[in-house]
């Protein structure tokens, strides 16, 4: 008998995408979804196709609920998908034959990008640079609440990586340049959050590094001029997210405070009445 797969999928407002990943999916053995209580229409798809939909509480990222997520699985081949994110046949033949001849513990797999309605070939996001653990034996992996860091395979599992860009994931990643800078704007403050409960400082030079490494290590080194303008821009935009965790950090530690802003706005209205005051 074939090994039985489980396919694991964590959500939040995704009605947008959810149908089509399922769909790519539903030859799976079983779905298992984790919604975070979403808004919209995701768990009302989400049931159409499986009666295993999980809750856990709402935490902005999805990241602190993958571990719950696994835990939940009951067969020992699992492949983790995103909602923004299909499966084609052909990487479906292949994992299917990977789990059959038993192996393998871990299986990396190559993700098709799409920026802005184009498919990235290279600033590190092009399918063989962007190769992601996704297809696995439940005991060889855990999962942590890091962000974009989550995986953490046994050291000592047998790993297989598939060199082939017709088996990679489709990843529909950026819509516009709104989404780009919602979510930037999100993943910002919660890096910068977490930096600050690990008693970390904004270092300058550090800062300096991250935006150097990632226009000139995406675009050059990692072959994003490839991608043309897109890849500059996505090389800028990357780079823009560091800055923008690092400020975030340093306002952040200067007013001991996660609530920025109110301290800011405090201090505006102290100067405003200060100046209000020399009219008598």
């Amino acid at each position: 008998m074939n090994p039985k797969v489980s396919v694991l999928l964590n959500t939040l407002n995704e009605e947008r995408n959810i149908r089509n990943c399922l769909e790519s999916v539903k030859w799976a053995d079983e779905i298992v979804v984790v919604d975070m209580y979403s808004d919209d229409k995701t768990v009302q798809i989400a049931q159409e196709y499986t009666d295993k939909v999980f809750f856990h509480e709402r935490m902005g990222y999805a990241d602190p609920a993958r571990q719950f997520a696994l835990e939940q699985v009951s067969n020992d081949w699992i492949l983790l998908v995103d909602a923004d994110e299909l499966i084609p046949r052909r990487l479906r033949d292949c994992i299917l034959e990977i789990a059959a001849c038993d192996q393998w513990d871990v299986v990396l797999i190559p993700r098709t990008n799409y920026f802005f309605g184009h498919a990235m070939k290279g600033a590190n996001w092009g399918p063989m640079q962007d190769v992601v653990p996704r297809f696995f034996k439940r005991p060889a992996m855990r999962f942590s609440e890091q962000v974009h860091r989550f995986y953490h395979p046994d050291p000592t599992a047998r790993v297989r990586t598939l060199n082939d860009e017709s088996c990679a994931i489709i990843h529909f990643n950026y819509v516009d340049v709104e989404q780009f800078i919602e979510k930037l704007n999100r993943y910002t403050t919660i890096e910068a959050n977490l930096a600050r409960a690990q008693g970390r400082q904004l270092s300058l030079t550090r800062v300096l590094y991250e935006v150097i490494r990632e226009v000139g290590g995406r675009f050059i080194v990692r072959k994003g001029y490839r991608d043309g303008f897109q890849g500059f821009l996505l090389s800028m935009l990357m780079a823009s997210y560091h800055v923008s965790s690092a400020l975030k950090l340093y306002l952040l530690n200067k007013y001991d405070s996660e609530e920025v802003s109110r301290k800011i706005l405090d201090d505006y209205e102290c100067i405003a009445s200060r100046t209000l005051a020399e009219y008598g």
